[in-house]
């Protein structure tokens, strides 16, 4: 159970922080005109979105 956890928060960043690549490229914005506080604000709610996600395909109930 541990180790479907840790895949759920490990591949939730993962994918969050993919998405918010593509993001960048999509829009051709360069990263460091971005600004890295943009870079958190934009990853962290896609890899939370993520882990919800992952979380209820894994069905590890690390959510209610």
């Amino acid at each position: 159970m541990l180790a479907k956890r840790i895949a759920v928060v490990i591949g939730g960043l993962i994918i969050g922080i993919a998405l918010e690549l593509c993001v960048l490229a999509l829009y051709a914005i360069p990263p460091a005109k971005y600004g890295w506080l943009y870079h958190l604000g934009t990853a962290v709610p896609l890899a939370l979105a993520a882990m919800i996600v992952l979380d209820a395909v894994l069905k590890t109930e690390m959510l209610p």
